[in-house]
């Protein structure tokens, strides 16, 4: 009896000086993130515990073995007992065709591990010619504002442009983005270049006019990429009206970009790319089939989204072997966007 007495006393002094002072449990110490696109990127949670009963600390941030990797830390101290998350992004862009590991060094305040080494792991596929990354889209994004009344917006506007009528531009100066183009027309383009002269004004130093507004537009490149209500003329739009850092028709249709958001109406409603076009899979050839002319010198480049780009890359696939050139699918869907750049240009509503 003596003996197992004092057995026990031995394992719980040898349990009790293993946990005295802080100490730093990771669950889990390996991310296999099995097989992903190019272009997308990963997010691997490790759950960070403190088992000891001193307060663990982190004195620095982690130690990531390539820029790609990133993995900010949400606290710098936990209490004993208490956990938290550290999250690990690694950008899979350039990556293609290539297996990965990518170590993360942690480092904390526990005597018997003051370094962990934390491990992703999987394998980058190559990217398909019509599959994109967010950060393409993002970068080539800009946005259409037509700056006219919402009877004349509906009776026929640009394809992906919204409608801020211009006595209403002032409630949507700080919605706007201030780093994207963003391209204002209307009739002449003398309102126009009054709304973008306020808003590099506010900041957005890509504002411009359409040289000439819609006016311009139809003498430089005819009825390219507008949108007309079923049996409404072409509109008389008057003399127009120039003025300087203004961004000319043609430009703009040498890549004209629309993105078409493939999800229900009530997810789209709920947040989506300005300027998208809300078109339900079922109904996506019959709209392909309808779209304006692109003129001589245009060229339309079509980007379909969806939450998590399953269907918009299968419906991707299907257009380029049918001769679509131009369609591209948003990669991992606009659950990628969230990740890159959180809420930025997700609109819960439109103007118009």
């Amino acid at each position: 009896m003596k003996k197992v007495f004092t057995v026990e006393l031995f394992l719980f002094i040898l349990v009790a000086a293993v946990l005295a002072g802080p100490r730093l449990q990771v669950e889990p110490t390996v991310y296999r993130f099995g097989e992903v696109t190019e272009g997308i990127v990963v997010r691997a949670v490790f759950v960070l515990t403190n088992v000891g009963d001193a307060p663990l600390l982190f004195p620095q941030q982690p130690h990531t073995s390539c820029g790609c990797t990133s993995a900010p830390l949400p606290k710098e101290k936990l209490a004993p007992g208490e956990s938290t998350e550290l999250v690990v992004f690694f950008d899979s862009t350039g990556f293609g065709g290539r297996k990965i590991t990518r170590k993360v060094e942690l480092f904390s305040n526990d005597p018997q591990a003051p370094k962990q080494v934390l491990i992703l792991e999987g394998y980058v596929r190559e990217a398909q010619p019509y599959e994109g990354s967010a950060s393409t889209l993002y970068y080539g994004f800009y946005l259409l504002v037509d700056l006219r009344s919402p009877e004349d917006y509906a009776r026929g506007h640009l394809l992906g442009a919204i409608n801020i009528p211009l006595t209403a531009l002032d409630q949507w100066v700080e919605r706007l983005p201030r780093s994207l183009p963003l391209y204002f027309y209307d009739e002449t383009g003398e309102g126009a270049l009054e709304a973008a002269r306020i808003l590099r004004e506010r900041g957005a130093i890509a504002a411009r006019a359409i040289a000439g507004g819609l006016a311009g537009w139809w003498e430089e490149v005819g009825g390219a990429f507008f949108v007309r209500a079923e049996g409404t003329k072409i509109p008389s739009l008057g003399t127009p009206r120039y003025g300087q850092r203004t961004v000319s028709a043609h430009r703009i249709v040498r890549s004209y970009q629309v993105v078409v958001d493939l999800r229900s109406p009530e997810e789209y409603a709920a947040g989506h790319l300005p300027g998208a076009v809300n078109v339900v899979p079922d109904e996506l050839s019959g709209w392909l089939a309808v779209l304006p002319g692109t003129g001589d010198a245009g060229r339309l480049y079509i980007w379909l989204v969806d939450a998590d780009g399953a269907k918009a890359c299968e419906l991707a696939a299907r257009f380029r072997e049918e001769g679509q050139a131009d369609v591209y699918c948003l990669v991992g869907g606009l659950e990628q966007w969230k990740i890159r750049y959180g809420g930025e240009l997700l609109w819960e509503e439109e103007a118009g």
